[in-house]
């Protein structure tokens, strides 16, 4: 007899529409007890894993593509380019500190320590320091005509911090970050739309708008190769990510299945279908949620839901 798919812990649900972004919210405890979500209304909700039900939301833009949490501020990122720099007022609302634009679209920003990094115009990317909102550095390709910046990644090799941007025509581009200089390049398939590594084995994933998930290695010497593909049922990925025990990656499709897969044999797991539109996000809880004792994954949709997991832990 095949053995059924698990089920979600728990599922959140409440008006929030087409969800965009994940944040568990960093803290001084050793474990994790909230969860932000940014909708396509411009809301963000703030819910307590501790009880699993909404504390409050808040109004913060338009089209919130990210959201991030930092000690006391949020910042959000929305579609048209505006990036928000959120001070708590107090225990529930947040008032708005400093603006910074950048490139509009799809690309959500990064956190790297207390620089957030945002795509820019003309294929750039812009480093900036969150407490000001003014920009550091700018990351500029030496290649032309690469379309809008589609994805960032945290890159460590050999114990220096690179970024890694994706773009639409399929190129890959890493940049020192101290430096800002490109020093590695590979092209993969179009219209990436997501990028995770593992620092430890050098080995990276992209997603894209095909049926196909592409495995990279980066060596010493910044050589990006392509290493092998995997072949999912239907067409695009929204978001890959790896977990950080290293054991599991996931894959979140445009057709609402999360696809779990072993990061050592890259063999699919499980399949999972709670959701009924696109996978928005995937975010990993950094400690454990004590509601649940256990390391949560949490997945968003543009079904409006929130699925709690806790699998292969």
């Amino acid at each position: 007899m095949a053995v059924l798919p698990p089920d979600p812990v728990f599922c959140l649900k409440s008006d929030m529409g087409h969800i965009h972004s994940l944040c568990f919210p960093t803290s001084n405890e050793n474990y994790t007890s909230k969860l932000l979500a940014a909708s396509e209304a411009g809301f963000v909700y703030f819910w307590d894993l501790e009880t699993n039900r909404l504390q409050h939301k808040q109004l913060m833009g338009e089209s919130i593509q990210a959201v991030h949490s930092l000690q006391n501020h949020i910042i959000t990122q929305e579609k048209t380019g505006l990036v928000k720099l959120w001070t708590i007022e107090n225990n529930s609302n947040y008032e708005l500190s400093r603006t910074y634009t950048c490139n509009g679209g799809y690309c959500r920003s990064i956190l790297l320590d207390e620089n957030l990094i945002v795509p820019q115009e003309d294929s750039t990317i812009d480093v900036i320091d969150i407490k000001t909102m003014t920009k550091i550095s700018r990351l500029v390709p030496h290649k032309q005509k690469l379309g809008n910046v589609m994805c960032l990644q945290k890159v460590e090799l050999g114990g220096k911090i690179y970024i890694l941007g994706g773009y639409e025509t399929g190129d890959v581009i890493l940049w020192e970050y101290d430096t800002s200089q490109p020093c590695g390049h590979l092209k993969l398939r179009e219209y990436i739309t997501s990028l995770t590594f593992d620092p430890v084995t050098g080995r990276g994933i992209c997603g894209n708008a095909s049926n196909t998930l592409q495995i990279f290695t980066i060596d010493r010497n910044f050589n990006i190769t392509l290493k092998c593909e995997i072949s999912i049922t239907n067409d695009g990925c929204n978001i890959v990510k790896l977990r950080s025990d290293r054991k599991i990656f996931v894959s979140g499709g445009w057709d609402g299945s999360l696809r779990l897969f072993s990061w050592k044999s890259l063999r699919l797991l499980v399949v999972l279908n709670e959701h009924r539109g696109s996978v928005t996000d995937v975010q990993f809880s950094p400690h454990n949620v004590r509601y649940w004792e256990a390391n949560i994954m949490a997945a968003s949709g543009s079904d409006g839901m929130i699925s709690l997991w806790n699998l292969y832990n």
